[in-house]
């Protein structure tokens, strides 16, 4: 026959031998004993209430704070009238004025008893731990100077200085107890039968269960008691305040060699909700330390705290819209754009902002795949890719070789990836490369119909460069306890005639750089030109390697304009801005060589 699980809370440890002792004649039980008064008693009993007790038995005022906080049936341990008849006989050899005092478990017989044996005894009930002090106060100015009461007006007595007798339980009252218990539990034999045999269930599968209750306590667990692993019930307490206001979500979280997959449902009874948490664990595929995978979860995902710069200007405004209408969507995206135009924070907000925002964002750089990762994270049942409703973003897709892509495309398509999660995409463009990542490109938008988002390069977005500055500013007075206003108009100046072939990352470092070496409120001239000048040009390099300098200076001109002319794809605005020179001036330098302006 199963055994009745007893979690005993005793107020003193007296009572706590007693009932070990007394526990040890019954063969059909199985016993917890912890020590603990009122308050103490009602925590130990909160955490071990989810241990799965059938039953708790305590005493007093312990029983009723135990009682009045968790769900399992109490069975309070009885002070008899022979227990307080045998304390008041013991106070008769005593030659002062005494008082019982407690609560309402011990006084209520002890005013019958005293009715009936005509005692003239003053009686003392406490509704609160807080009335024990001020209650034997008066009692003691009236002239008694002992205390026959529970533990708490003996704590109180002794706080006081006063004499005591502590009424404690006899063996019929603990074992009456017990047996109480054990009766409570075998009249309702079919409902723990169900309840035994739904635990066996839950913890036979490879998953652990957690429940909750409205308060956020843990109510029941599928694990073992000596499974309770720290760790991880420290990564559920990290989510649970999540889990106990938004329901069906999923986090995963790597440590060292396993991956934890939590989600969250809530279930409802008689009114009240509860949370329930399941845990799945795995072995990963890659180890933690390593950059190719990367998870991260909406409750505890913190990109760096950089703002959004796609809502500031006509052309990135149209970029912000995309982004946003992007987000809401389940297709897949591609993310196309130079180095350091913000790929991977777009994708961060698309994932924050989607439809799977309650699941995990894996993310996969392709950079540091070689062949055997790649065909271990396209075959392993472990694998992010075998995930469902998750954000995967497959990050430097031009790095993949032919083969990669090849099997990514193929694995997409046989195992329907596309419809069982949100994929995002991306690649680096370089200037003046365009051939490089066409392939790459075409593939994803025609074999797997991606969405495309091209972001442009900050070389591109002058309108918007003193808003991005100005965001960039305030952040990094905040985190270098700076207080610089802006730029001098000079300063400026130079800023937006360099080319920024790093985009948005390089003008961050510049940036902090400037704001370090800067101790008055604007930046100035001087300081912005010495950093300008040890930044690398955009576009020396493709000059210096097309230019025949062996021809006149007019030939020169003339190739220096078709080579800027090329790279900014024939718009003849945005050439004669980057060489200084009017559009006007522009057209009569190509007229002058018979080129159609």
């Amino acid at each position: 026959m199963q055994k009745i699980k007893i979690l005993a809370v005793a107020p003193y440890e007296g009572m706590a031998e007693a009932i070990s002792s007394i526990a040890g004649t019954f063969n059909d039980i199985e016993l917890t004993v912890q020590i603990g008064d009122l308050d103490t008693g009602r925590k130990i009993a909160v955490e071990l209430a989810h241990k799965n007790y059938d039953v708790i038995i305590s005493r007093g005022g312990t029983a009723e704070l135990i009682r009045s906080t968790v769900e399992i049936p109490v069975i309070d341990i009885s002070i008899s009238g022979y227990d307080i008849l045998r304390a008041i006989k013991l106070a008769e050899t005593y030659s002062g004025r005494y008082v019982i005092a407690g609560f309402s478990g011990i006084t209520g017989s002890a005013r019958v008893l005293c009715d009936l044996l005509q005692y003239d005894i003053d009686i003392l009930t406490f509704t609160g731990e807080e009335d024990a002090l001020p209650a034997l106060r008066d009692a003691e100015k009236r002239g008694c100077t002992l205390t026959l009461g529970d533990m708490t007006a003996v704590s109180a007595a002794k706080k006081l200085g006063m004499n005591s007798i502590l009424i404690s339980s006899g063996t019929e009252s603990i074992k009456t107890a017990i047996e109480g218990a054990v009766k409570l539990v075998r009249s309702s034999l079919h409902v723990h039968k169900q309840k035994d045999l739904f635990q066996a269930l839950l913890t036979d599968q490879e998953q652990e269960f957690l429940i909750y209750d409205p308060a956020g306590s843990l109510w029941f667990s599928s694990l073992a008691v000596d499974e309770m692993n720290d760790s991880l019930m420290n990564l559920v307490q990290t989510y649970l305040k999540a889990f106990l206001k938004v329901p069906d979500q999923t986090v995963a979280r790597q440590i060292r060699d396993k991956v934890y997959t939590i989600s969250s449902r809530h279930l409802y009874y008689s009114g009240q909700k509860y949370t329930a948490v399941i845990i799945r664990l795995t072995d990963a595929i890659i180890a933690e330390e390593n950059p190719e995978i990367k998870i991260y979860n909406k409750p505890d995902y913190l990109a760096e705290d950089s703002p959004t710069y796609y809502s500031s200007s006509s052309r990135t405004g149209d970029t912000a819209y995309m982004i946003e209408e992007y987000s809401r969507s389940k297709l897949p995206v591609l993310i196309a754009g130079e180095t350091g135009t913000g790929k991977d924070k777009v994708a961060s907000m698309m994932y924050e902002n989607g439809p799977f925002a309650h699941s995990p964002f894996y993310v996969i750089d392709c950079k540091f795949m070689g062949e055997r990762k790649w065909n271990n994270l396209l075959t392993s049942d472990n694998s992010p890719l075998s995930s469902l409703h998750a954000t995967i973003y497959i990050k430097n897709c031009d790095t993949l070789s032919k083969v990669q892509l090849e099997k990514l495309f193929s694995y997409v398509e046989s195992t329907n990836l596309i419809k069982r999660n949100r994929l995002i995409f991306s690649l680096v463009t370089r200037h003046g490369e365009p051939h490089d990542t066409d392939c790459v490109r075409t593939c994803l938008e025609n074999r797997l119909s991606c969405l495309t988002l091209l972001l442009p390069p900050l070389r591109e977005r002058l309108s918007d460069f003193s808003s991005i500055a100005a965001l960039y500013l305030h952040k990094l007075n905040v985190s270098l306890g700076k207080q610089i206003i802006g730029f001098e108009t000079e300063a400026m100046e130079v800023m937006t005639s360099y080319q920024w072939p790093g985009n948005l990352d390089q003008l961050h470092r510049v940036l902090k750089e400037l704001v370090t070496l800067t101790s008055t409120p604007y930046i100035s001239y001087r300081v912005v030109k010495n950093i300008i000048a040890q930044e690398p040009s955009s576009h020396a390099d493709s000059f210096t390697t097309s230019l025949d300098l062996t021809q006149t200076l007019d030939d020169i001109n003339y190739q220096i304009i078709q080579t800027v002319l090329k790279e900014e794809q024939g718009n003849k605005e945005k050439t004669s801005k980057r060489l200084g020179i009017s559009r006007s001036t522009l057209w009569r330098l190509l007229k002058s060589r018979d080129i159609k302006a």
